[in-house]
């Protein structure tokens, strides 16, 4: 029988559709609810998750979802968040396909079905004061943020102080014990969701209410403030007209949960024709128009989503190949799956035709290429499945596995590229070194100075490339047209010359240059302090203005992180614990740190007298030039965290006092340029605040001094005199 019967619509109540979901429900159990494989996996964000629970919580109407009565045999994936793709022939249910709601659903089924520590968790923090307009405060953790996200910001990450305390308090516990981090709340008491939901007797809301109280009363919750980081009763320390603003959190609960179970959620019917793909004269599969009509809506399509969704329809391996080949460490640290998908149909489309390359192609694009009028459409569709194998020479999981070989700093290889450095790559990047494999010309490590020429590619395109897609396609266009005995060195200089050609990438200077420009102001002695007016063309005369461009970029005043330094500091980088290969939103075990810290000289404005100010020292017209100081690459280094944790805003004079030279070239800091760290600190640690001429220009020096120190070691390291021509050597 037809879920619908005779109506384009069927009203349930929430709960039983969450049930269904779940595979809980018994009044319709012989459905099942699954999502197409056009479907993407779950996006949201934590703000998202919080705010359609708390719109749940308030009685607000969430919208309508539609479904569709899947035919037998047709392709799913689980709406339990399965990973396998499944043909549902051998489950007699029907199946009910989710084509528009699944981000909410999904969101909703956090809190609703058991807890799943593969996936985001939701948690109610009774002691904390509720955001403005909220029924109660919600928290998010998942398994990345095992210990939750910033209160003020649900999706920004916990400063690396909190989550180091929390992982101190926890070390002895299992991550199903892990609760948010209280990250600032004057008194925290979390319980998770859904043990709440799974504990609720709308029959006997008192109850109900007991239970809670019993829960929080012995609820341990992470406690920071002592030098021993642990977890501790909270209830006893909490005050009694505190504990009764927590009573009334737990009514306005017990009211929210009253109104969740009373709500109903309309679902709408969508022609199973929809989901058709046996006609192959088609433009584009019906449900994949289907789906770009009715959008996503809060979250919009993107262009890579819609075509990993719409091959994952047509060809339904795509998905398991894609999460088997994502799986893999050298790929997930570089790549999301779309990002995969994207680079797979890039590289595929390097044999098809004589059109332009698509670093990212639009849904028009898309379908141009993969049902072209030449009308070997199926032929490309196995390009692209070949490409996406797990084994065999023309992978791309055999492709990363020659990028990472012939770059990556090793035992045979000081130089290389270390692993921590690689998710800063970013696609565009990693694209072009994919298409080197791809063509052969990664395929010999014997060849030194190919493998510099490589590394100078990489170095630079962090640095110094200002359009990454531009100069991507530019790549691309260069290894397509090279001469079959084009040799690698030769092929990644002509790459770099035409990217700097089309204005796309800043050309290389020399360090000779960069002095020439007068951009070394230690020389300088008028007491002043310099800020961006150190970067601007002395008049307009000046030619000086590109070199002085390319040196703002690097020392990069507009940012404390400096990649590059993972790569200067790679002997000492290459030993830190972890595995960066396992993706950006892992705990990296490193901090960039200010050497001289930001709390010595940040928060100033110069105003109001003060003569403690560092901005009364500044050259006039200057604006916040401590910023432009402060955040140089020479006033950062790369720093396991626990050392940086004890290091604490220590100075230079405090930090470097007691290490041995060894250490300090861990840190990429030469002997000499230590009495200029110790000439910037404070007599008294105390005073780290006070400021003079005197102390102002030592801070300039120190950072100017090293900022160029760095920059001559990864001209001359990098080997970069072999882009130089001999007309750019001094400008």
């Amino acid at each position: 029988m037809s879920f619908f019967k005779d109506s384009s619509v069927h009203t349930l109540k929430l709960t039983e559709w969450l049930n269904m979901c779940a595979g809980q429900s018994r009044d319709y159990s012989q459905y099942k609810v699954v999502l197409p494989m056009i479907q993407r996996g779950f996006v949201w964000k934590p703000n998202q998750i919080i705010d359609l629970w708390d719109s749940l919580l308030h009685g607000m109407p969430i919208g309508t979802l539609m479904l569709s009565e899947m035919k037998a045999g047709s392709p799913y994936v689980g709406s339990d968040k399965d990973k396998q793709t499944e043909t549902g022939q051998s489950d007699q249910k029907q199946l009910l396909g989710l084509v528009d709601g699944q981000q909410r659903t999904l969101a909703m089924g956090i809190g609703w079905a058991p807890a799943n520590l593969d996936s985001p968790r939701l948690w109610i923090d009774f002691g904390d004061v509720p955001p403005s307009g909220y029924l109660v405060r919600l928290r998010v953790t998942t398994r990345n943020h095992p210990y939750g996200y910033r209160r003020d910001n649900p999706n920004a990450r916990l400063s690396m102080d909190d989550r180091r305390c929390a992982k101190e308090a926890y070390e002895d516990r299992k991550s199903e014990d892990y609760r948010p981090h209280p990250n600032g709340a004057r008194y925290s008491l979390t319980m998770e969701l859904g043990e709440l939901l799974r504990a609720w007797k709308e029959n006997d809301i008192e109850a109900w209410k007991a239970y809670v109280y019993r829960e929080l009363e012995n609820a341990q919750i992470l406690s920071c403030r002592d030098v021993k980081k642990e977890l501790k009763l909270c209830w006893p320390d909490i005050p009694q007209d505190v504990r009764e603003e927590i009573y009334k959190r737990i009514d306005n609960l017990s009211v929210g949960f009253s109104r969740l179970f009373r709500a109903e959620i309309p679902l709408i019917w969508v022609d199973p024709d929809f989901f058709d793909t046996e006609n192959k004269d088609i433009v584009e599969p019906p449900l994949a128009r289907l789906f770009k009509r009715i959008g996503s809506n809060a979250t919009q399509l993107t262009d890579a989503d819609y075509v990993y969704s719409v091959l994952k329809h047509m060809l339904p391996d795509v998905h398991n190949m894609v999460e088997a080949l994502h799986g893999q460490k050298t790929v997930a640290s570089l790549m999301t799956a779309t990002d995969l998908v994207m680079s797979a149909l890039r590289l595929a489309a390097v044999t098809w035709d004589n059109d332009n390359d698509r670093d990212n192609p639009s849904k028009e694009d898309f379908h141009r290429m993969i049902w072209p009028k030449t009308g070997d459409s199926e032929a490309r569709q196995n390009d692209i499945i070949q490409l996406l194998g797990i084994s065999g020479n023309r992978t791309l999981a055999h492709y990363f596995y020659t990028v990472q070989d012939f770059i990556a700093y090793g035992e045979d290889w000081n130089d290389g590229i270390p692993n921590h450095l690689f998710p800063y790559l970013e696609r565009p990047l990693v694209q072009v070194l994919l298409r080197l494999a791809q063509a052969g010309y990664l395929d010999y490590k014997a060849d030194r100075e190919g493998r510099y020429a490589v590394l100078r590619l990489v170095l630079w395109w962090i640095q110094w490339v200002l359009d990454k897609p531009k100069a991507s396609r530019i790549a691309f266009k260069n290894i397509k047209d090279a001469a079959p005995s084009s040799g690698l060195t030769d092929l990644v200089l002509t790459i770099y010359g035409a990217i700097v050609k089309e204005n796309a990438g800043m050309q290389i200077r020399s360090p000779d240059s960069i002095q020439a420009a007068e951009l070394d102001l230690t020389r300088k002695n008028d007491g002043m302090i310099y800020g961006e007016s150190r970067f601007a063309a002395l008049n307009e005369q000046d030619g000086t203005l590109p070199v002085r461009l390319f040196y703002r970029n690097w020392w990069r005043p507009w940012t404390y992180q400096h990649p590059m330094l993972l790569w200067l500091q790679r002997d000492y980088v290459n030993r830190l614990e972890g595995d960066p290969m396992a993706g950006k939103d892992e705990e990296t075990p490193y901090d960039f740190d200010h050497i001289l810290p930001r709390s010595h000289w940040g928060d100033w404005t110069g105003k109001g007298g003060d003569e403690n100010a560092l901005l009364k020292f500044v050259a006039s017209g200057e604006w916040r030039p401590h910023e432009v100081i402060g955040n140089a690459i020479g006033n950062v280094r790369v720093v396991n965290f626990s050392d940086n944790r004890h290091d604490g805003d220590a100075s230079p004079k405090v930090k470097f006092g007691y290490l041995p030279m060894e250490k300090l070239k861990d840190s990429a800091l030469e002997e000499d340029q230590i009495p200029l760290w110790i000439a910037c600190s404070p007599t008294d640690e105390e005073g780290k605040k006070k400021w003079d001429s005197e102390r102002a220009v030592a801070f300039q020096r120190a950072v100017e001094t090293r900022t160029l120190a760095l920059y001559k070691t990864l001209y001359n390291q990098a080997g970069f005199e072999r882009w130089i021509e001999p007309s750019n050597t001094s400008m």
